[in-house]
């Protein structure tokens, strides 16, 4: 979809190298030092910027540069980017990259380096400030299509729409250390809301365990070469929500059993190799802090008031069940009836293909929900898509709405924090939400469903929308 604290010694260059030849990886400490050459290459780059004439850009704006599956973007601009490391390959976990973001605590936006260097912890150690100097490197996939966005040394020889490593003689001209080490805080994130827009960052998720079908299995299954996905659990409301760990064979801790409680995992979010879907790796499994008793759901047969159901089964055309409100707000591109050929069932769907319009902002809401009667509410609903293609669908609540279309954006609006089909996921499939509690919400509200999306085909992606039921008690 990870807390650590780096001692900082003030060592000259030199001393450390020869530190190296005589310490233990285990007690060797990255010296504050970074010698003549390398400070005044950062100071350099801090006078540039100061001057105009190199441009310091966010992590976030460098990863808009680039548009998933498509390929690789050479950057000829004089531009250059910030961040502090948050991944060790000390563990093995990590081969030849790092994950950097934009922030040492509560980030919002990581990016990976690929780069040609092995133990690159001993360099770029964890909660070091870096520069990237862009100029003349890449962005774009080290595997096309798997949804995370890498700076690269050159596009690859035998896949022009990839991007291969940084290479030794070019990472003493792009890549710069500053004399700063920050303590990195894991982000503390709900697991049902974990997304894209996490992916490159170091977050923290509580109360999860490991499947019980993986009890006394390692880290790695002994029989895969590279990579396990082992599956891990948390409680939501009237069901489980789930999530994959990811750990190299190559890794130092591949042959440590589970833990069997449950805990808090800190980790950095990823995807798989294909991009299929989200995965976390650790730093180490001291990252894992699992004492806890795991969890059991709520049962659902306590939970039978339905608020709302809506299966779109009778609607063709544009959306338009009683008291709910299809509006389009930039744009003219509306809800609309859709029958997927695979479940044999009819949804909601929205896109902005072949639209012509600059940006798309169509809302699908609900009608007036009565949260007086009940003590404690979940909703849950599924979503598919066609390639979300940058697009964006949210689900958001909003206790003073009245109900006029024409003071939708006047209204406050809260994302809730559930579970949306994210891009790569396969087509065929529905994504089950989760069970979103709604009992910290009092008296009358409405839920929406705002998609974002415009003409452009890389951001005209589609979303479906499906069974979306409120249960209560």
């Amino acid at each position: 979809m990870k807390k650590n604290r780096i001692i900082s010694l003030t060592l000259a260059f030199i001393t450390s190298i020869l530190c190296i030849t005589c310490v233990d990886d285990a007690d060797f400490a990255v010296p504050e030092g970074l010698g003549n050459e390398e400070n005044e290459a950062v100071n350099k780059i801090l006078d540039s910027i100061s001057a105009g004439t190199l441009q310091l850009k966010t992590i976030q704006q460098i990863k808009e540069l680039y548009i998933i599956g498509n390929d690789p973007l050479e950057v000829t601009s004089n531009i250059v980017v910030k961040g502090y490391v948050i991944s060790s390959d000390k563990t093995g976990n990590f081969y030849k990259e790092f994950y950097m973001q934009d922030t040492p605590e509560n980030p919002n936006s990581g990016i990976r380096v690929s780069l040609n260097l092995t133990n690159s912890y001993n360099k770029y150690n964890l909660g070091r400030e870096i520069y990237v100097r862009l100029k003349g490197l890449y962005v774009g996939e080290t595997n096309s299509g798997d949804g995370i966005v890498t700076i690269g040394g050159k596009v690859s020889a035998t896949n022009l729409s990839e991007i291969e490593n940084i290479t030794t003689n070019q990472i003493p001209n792009h890549i710069f250390r500053t004399t700063t080490t920050e303590v990195i805080v894991p982000k503390l994130i709900d697991f049902a809301g974990i997304n894209d827009t996490h992916i490159g960052t170091f977050i923290s998720l509580e109360n999860v365990f490991f499947d019980a079908q993986l009890t006394g299995k390692s880290f790695v299954d002994p029989i895969e070469d590279f990579d396990t996905q082992r599956k891990i659990q948390t409680c939501l409301g009237l069901g489980y929500d789930e999530l994959l760990l990811e750990t190299s064979s190559f890794s130092s801790f591949s042959n440590e059993t589970l833990p069997e409680k449950a805990g808090t995992i800190n980790a950095i979010v990823s995807k798989d190799f294909t991009g299929s879907f989200m995965v976390l790796q650790l730093n180490d499994s001291k990252d894992m802090v699992m004492n806890d008793a795991r969890c059991v759901p709520l049962p659902i047969e306590d939970y039978t008031t339905i608020l709302l159901e809506e299966n779109f089964d009778n609607e063709s055309g544009d959306i338009d069940v009683l008291n709910w409100i299809n509006y389009r707000d930039i744009g003219t591109k509306s809800w609309r009836s859709y029958t997927d050929s695979y479940s044999q069932s009819k949804a909601a769907r929205i896109n902005s293909i072949s639209s012509g319009d600059d940006i798309t902002v169509t809302w699908l809401i609900t009608k007036e929900i009565d949260l007086t009667t009940t003590s404690q509410e979940f909703l849950s609903f599924e979503t598919s898509n066609s390639f979300a293609n940058g697009s964006n669908l949210e689900v958001l609540i909003s206790t003073d709405f009245d109900g006029n279309e024409n003071n939708i954006n006047s209204a406050s609006w809260n994302v809730l924090p559930a579970k949306i089909v994210s891009d790569g996921q396969d087509f065929r499939d529905w994504i089950h939400s989760t069970y979103i509690d709604l009992s910290n919400y009092s008296n009358t509200a409405y839920i929406a469903f705002k998609y974002t999306g415009n003409g452009d085909g890389n951001f005209d992606g589609t979303y479906e929308l499906d069974n979306v039921i409120i249960n209560a008690k």
